[in-house]
């Protein structure tokens, strides 16, 4: 009897533990799955970034540029810009202040458009005279 309480004191003891392992065992299990999911995407990631890595060097060469021109502008280089700039900065405020106004104008005509355009289709068809215009006078016209 005593040989089975110690047992059964020991499987308490020993079941929480292995239970553990197991569970960190699906657990890494499940991330290296996931990993080896996530390889191709890397892989093409990889390809990317290597094709890319021409546009990389046109780009720091860019930056090397832009700092020489910096250096070599003048004050009144960077004043004329910001005028210019600021001259583009309000016509855009401009335009977007048109640009809604024609919105609220143009919405609601829209909305008639749409029912117009109901309305005509529920009118019956009927045949429409159809008048050729060239050589001849056309019917109506005094001639």
């Amino acid at each position: 009897m005593v040989l089975i309480c110690a047992t059964a004191v020991t499987l308490r003891r020993v079941m929480p533990d292995l239970i553990g392992v197991v569970r960190t065992g699906v657990g890494a299990a499940r991330r290296g799955a996931d990993v080896a999911l996530a390889l191709p995407r890397i892989a093409l990631a990889l390809e990317r970034l290597a094709a890319s890595t021409e546009d990389l060097r046109r780009l720091a060469d860019t930056g090397d540029e832009l700092r020489r021109l910096l250096r070599a502008a003048s004050s009144e280089d960077l004043t004329s810009a910001r005028e210019t700039l600021q001259r583009v900065a309000d016509t855009v405020a401009q335009l977007n202040l048109a640009v809604a106004s024609l919105n609220s104008t143009v919405s609601p005509l829209q909305g008639a458009t749409e029912r117009l355009g109901r309305l005509v289709d529920r009118i019956p068809q009927r045949s429409r005279r159809v008048f050729e215009m060239g050589s001849e006078e056309a019917p109506g016209t005094l001639g």
